[in-house]
């Protein structure tokens, strides 16, 4: 009984969230958008590459509310997340308004190469 009239109630909620007969509907989103970054350093005891994915929560302040892993990779994972903290956003726009809204960031590392001149002297 509780659950159908929980699901009564969502039911109404909604509906009266629906625009009316007529009425022009506007889904006007527009995505948060990265302003500033910071590249991350490779961590120093990891000798081969890795791809992180995260799914990177930001406010309608356009500060980060979360992140979490979707995607780890061995040693990486913990860099990428102190990284993506250090980002500027612009806040996603709903209709004019700013809000909350997640966007996925991927970190592709790739063990770096050193190149260096053997002459001998």
């Amino acid at each position: 009984m509780r659950i159908t009239v929980g699901f009564l109630m969502c039911l109404l909620l909604f509906s009266s969230m629906l625009p009316a007969k007529g009425e022009k509907v506007s889904n006007d989103f527009k995505p948060p958008q990265v302003i500033s970054t910071v590249e991350p350093s490779y961590p120093v005891n990891v000798v081969s590459g890795g791809t992180v994915v995260l799914n990177v929560t930001v406010g309608s302040d356009g500060g980060i509310e979360d992140v979490q892993v979707l995607q780890s990779a061995g040693g990486f994972t913990q860099q990428a997340m102190e990284t993506v903290r250090k980002w500027k956003f612009r806040p996603a726009q709903f209709n004019g308004k700013q809000v909350t809204a997640s966007i996925p960031v991927v970190f592709s590392f790739s063990q770096p190469i050193v190149w260096w001149n053997r002459q001998s002297k």
